[in-house]
């Protein structure tokens, strides 16, 4: 279903360098539309919620399908005020570097973990994730200079 939706965005015209991508037209493409009023009215707020967090997450679900699509194609679909835009290639390094400080954040907290672990007979494997780590970050680090 996901492809399909690729497909339809393609045909609009739509997967080009800072096209704005509008979250309904993306939730009409999948059928992601919730039950009319009335019958959200008549609803527990349980259901409701169980309703809304499923439209929420199908539509995460196809987004995330078609960002990883993208890419591949060298293009990153961001949200923007409940909408998706393609980022200008321009606007790339500003996402290649978050990307890269996030996992610069991450490897922060595994080299701490493994720190603070204590020690039992698997020692030797925690000090090798230790240096795993720390050798990632490195790699992270220098090509930020690069």
């Amino acid at each position: 279903m996901s492809k399909e939706l690729l497909e339809e965005l393609i045909n609009e015209g739509l997967i080009e360098f800072g096209s704005v991508i509008p979250a309904k037209r993306i939730q009409e493409i999948m059928g992601l539309v919730p039950p009319p009023d009335v019958v959200l009215r008549k609803m527990r707020f349980d259901e409701l919620r169980k309703v809304v967090n499923g439209l929420a997450l199908a539509e995460l679900t196809v987004v995330d399908y078609i960002r990883n699509v993208l890419l591949g194609r060298g293009m990153y679909l961001t949200n923007e005020k409940g909408d998706y835009r393609i980022l200008l290639p321009s606007e790339n390094k500003r996402q290649v570097e978050l990307y890269m400080a996030s996992a610069d954040r991450k490897l922060a907290r595994a080299l701490k973990l493994s720190r603070n672990s204590p020690r039992d007979d698997s020692g030797a494997n925690m000090n090798e994730l230790s240096v795993r780590a720390m050798m990632k970050r490195e790699n992270i680090r220098s090509s930020r200079h690069n």
